[in-house]
């Protein structure tokens, strides 16, 4: 059913649903951005991940910050070789955002030198890997993780691995026991940052595949309802329609009889009436028995604008308040019938969305007798309760009868607060629209 009351009822939409679903909406594509999902995203999916580029910038200058005179001072390395290597090995992690292959390189290009720069420290600074560097490594790490499928950070942590055994050996530089154990921290320490960036990153593209599975279940879900009631209102057309063909067929068939002394030419043309409508009876009928399937079709009478009387009655006894101001004019079936059907749908969206509000109905014909005009008004809701969930499809389904019949709906809320849904039918017309 569609929300009365806080959203244009065009849209179809149920506000008191919309928030949970809105709100679920941007957590999704921060996360599907986080996971690079968004490859062919524009501006949208760039702001969402902003934050990322940020975090990572920030720590990459902090680094640098820290890593540079550290680097030139401690490890006694000239200022501009330490300044450029730092810089390169931090600039490593904020490639590593949007190109794997640039923070892959640059980190590995970067790490080595600065090994050889500092191999000649004093025992007391880490060795071969430096604090600074060390950390910077391993954000490199969790950006690929996080970012990337997960053999960029693999690749990544074997490049540190190979570099903590191999630059040693290439030195000759003979590892104490605090070198050993830098190297088995680095190891370590980045291998454990890159399984938990990996498992984030899959648990992440998990919660994307979820909801996009339950979005396109609410889709299917949607488009079955639709298909649900497009079929109810073409059974209920049908029946109508078929008893007025029902009718011609008949007449047509007893006219000879009921008006004797016809000229043969007139009887030959009833008969070939008969024969026309029996023939479209036949053809509405196995339409409907492809639309009804192996389901049971409804036999009881389809209501119309005389059952209007009863509907509010039994609403009323709902504990709403109602005030009906009818007509007593014969209409066709089916604009009975959707009258009906538009006075049931405003009573139960009043019900459902605006409790303790009243209501008022108005059935009556146009000044030149040409449409049918239904009004059905409700208050803003006296209180603030849930609202009853619904299908969302109510107020779509009168449109769809309406426009069968070349009318119009038009709803909206009210200045008040409450809200109002008129119905303009045709009740005579020169080609009927049933028919055509």
């Amino acid at each position: 059913m569609d929300h009365p009351h806080t959203a244009p009822a065009t849209a179809g939409t149920a506000p008191g649903t919309a928030p949970a679903r809105g709100a679920r909406r941007p957590r999704l594509r921060s996360l599907r951005s986080l996971a690079r999902l968004d490859l062919t995203a524009s501006s949208i999916a760039r702001r969402e991940v902003v934050w990322l580029w940020t975090v990572v910038i920030v720590a990459a200058v902090a680094l640098a910050a820290v890593g540079w005179p550290v680097t030139a001072t401690g490890y006694d390395t000239h200022p501009a070789a330490a300044m450029s290597l730092t810089l390169l090995h931090c600039a490593a992690a904020i490639l590593a955002v949007r190109w794997p292959w640039a923070g892959l390189g640059a980190s590995v290009a970067a790490a080595l030198p600065l090994m050889i720069v500092t191999s000649h420290a004093g025992p007391a600074w880490p060795w071969p890997w430096p604090v600074t560097v060390l950390l910077t490594h391993c954000l490199t790490v969790l950006v690929l993780a996080l970012r990337h499928p997960w053999y960029w950070a693999a690749s990544l942590w074997l490049a540190g691995a190979l570099l903590t055994v191999l630059t040693p050996a290439a030195l000759s530089h003979h590892l104490a026991q605090g070198g050993v154990a830098n190297g088995v921290v680095l190891v370590s320490l980045s291998g454990g940052i890159a399984l938990v960036g990996v498992l984030m990153r899959l648990w992440i593209l998990s919660i994307v595949r979820m909801e996009q599975a339950e979005r396109l279940s609410a889709a299917e879900t949607t488009r079955r309802r639709e298909l649900e009631e497009r079929n109810r209102i073409a059974r209920e057309l049908h029946d109508v329609v078929a008893h007025s063909m029902s009718v011609i067929t008949v007449q047509a068939t007893t006219a000879r009889y009921r008006q004797p002394g016809l000229e043969p030419a007139v009887q030959q043309e009833f008969e070939e009436i008969a024969t026309s409508s029996r023939r479209a009876l036949a053809e509405m009928r196995g339409l409907l028995g492809i639309l009804r399937g192996h389901d049971t079709a409804p036999t009881a009478p389809l209501p119309g604008l005389a059952d209007v009387a009863d509907l509010i009655e039994s609403t009323r006894a709902s504990g709403i308040e109602i005030t009906y101001t009818g007509t007593t004019a014969e209409v066709p079936e089916a604009v009975g019938l959707t009258a009906f059907r538009a006075v049931q749908e405003a009573l139960s969206n009043a019900l459902r969305h605006a409790p303790g509000s009243t209501a008022a109905v108005t059935i009556t014909l146009s000044d030149d007798a040409h449409d049918l005009l239904v009004n059905v008004t409700n208050t803003a809701p006296a209180r603030h309760d849930e609202p009853t969930p619904g299908a969302r499809l109510g107020l779509a389904g009168i449109r769809e009868r309406a426009a069968a019949l070349g009318g119009t709906v038009t709803t909206g809320p009210t200045p008040d607060g409450g809200f109002e849904l008129t119905a303009t039918l045709p009740v005579t017309q020169d080609d009927d629209p049933l028919l055509t």
